[in-house]
């Protein structure tokens, strides 16, 4: 069956001597694998399109009963050039884009996931500052979209809704009960503890639109406990240790 579909290129490797197998999360299918046949010739129909965190309109030979698609055309639909003129941009959005190849499943659809994944792009190719909102920002909204909302309303232990009263030191995340416990009840807990800040800007980044995201500055040691709280809960419900090499690479910029 000829179908076409919006897509993102999330990783190419290459196949034989000439060709590409390109993993795409599609609009239609959600995330596949595809061969681009004749991908690496200098005069590849395709061109610069099938880069990962492209974003293009795929025209595709597929089978349900085959595990690899044939990927005949791949046009972008709007370039994200800042994305790959920037280095850090750039590691910030192949991270996001690992994300998804190594957690999303195979053959299963979800427009949500699909749009958060163009909108956060999109976005962080025209950000100007706090790029790294965005990675923070996307996890959360992934989390969520895939079952796993973080609760920020009130402590997991006494139920109380958050307040400066109850958040006046560390705070406790239990990744196992996806949620906080209130500085009152851990402070006698022998468990990790995070500060305040760190969970008032994951807060502040759930309820943010994606357009303002860029407007909170995080420093540099609280976005460390962020992405060591993320990890670790990502780690813990999706069934697999997350390390994601693009961060890593990020951190010692």
């Amino acid at each position: 069956m000829l179908t076409k579909t919006e897509a993102v290129v999330l990783k190419a490797v290459k196949y034989r001597e000439t060709s590409k197998i390109v993993t795409l999360y599609t609009k239609k299918f959600g995330k596949i694998n595809a061969v681009a046949k004749g991908a690496m010739l200098t005069t590849s129909k395709f061109g610069a399109s099938l880069e990962p965190m492209s974003y293009i309109l795929a025209v595709l030979y597929k089978k349900e009963t085959r595990e690899v698609q044939f990927l005949s055309q791949a046009d972008l639909i709007k370039p994200f050039l800042s994305l790959y003129s920037d280095y850090n941009k750039m590691i910030l959005g192949l991270s996001i884009c690992e994300l998804v190849y190594k957690l999303m499943k195979f053959e299963e659809e979800n427009l949500r996931i699909f749009n958060l994944l163009v909108n956060t792009l999109e976005k962080l190719n025209e950000a100007e500052k706090n790029e790294v909102n965005f990675l923070w920002f996307f996890i959360i909204h992934l989390l969520d979209v895939s079952g796993f909302k973080i609760n920020f309303t009130s402590c997991i232990s006494c139920g109380e809704k958050f307040s400066d009263e109850n958040l006046s030191k560390k705070v406790v995340f239990l990744s196992d009960r996806g949620g906080f416990m209130c500085s009152k009840c851990s402070s006698s807990m022998k468990a990790s503890d995070y500060s305040v800040a760190t969970f008032k800007s994951l807060a502040w980044l759930e309820k943010a639109k994606i357009e303002n995201v860029t407007n909170l500055k995080i420093q540099s040691n609280i976005n460390n406990e962020i992405h060591n709280l993320l990890m670790e809960y990502m780690s813990k419900h999706f069934g697999e240790l997350v390390n994601l090499k693009s961060v890593e690479v990020y951190y010692k910029l």
